[in-house]
């Protein structure tokens, strides 16, 4: 993970979307930090990493990586299911 963390500093999108996948997964690492991989997620995707760009939607569509992870506008009947989801109580 060492030398995928280099080349994602150096600006290789191929290696922020890889060091976002380790994160997101937890691979490498103690637990998934998942700020961290929507961070790596954002860097790839602005640098037109597709695959990138579809993970940081899948988190925030799910709310996996915020403080909040339920969108005002999402339905009422629909909330607590999401909270579940996320593991907020």
């Amino acid at each position: 993970m060492r030398w995928t963390t280099k080349a994602a500093e150096a600006g290789l999108p191929v290696a922020m979307f890889d060091l976002g996948c380790s994160l997101d997964k937890g691979e490498g690492v103690a637990a998934p930090d998942y700020p961290a991989a929507a961070d790596w997620y954002r860097r790839a995707s602005e640098a037109c990493h597709g695959s990138a760009a579809n993970n940081l939607s899948n988190m925030y569509l799910v709310g996996r990586g915020w403080a909040c992870p339920v969108v005002p506008a999402t339905p009422p009947q629909y909330r607590p299911s999401l909270l579940e989801l996320n593991g907020v109580t």
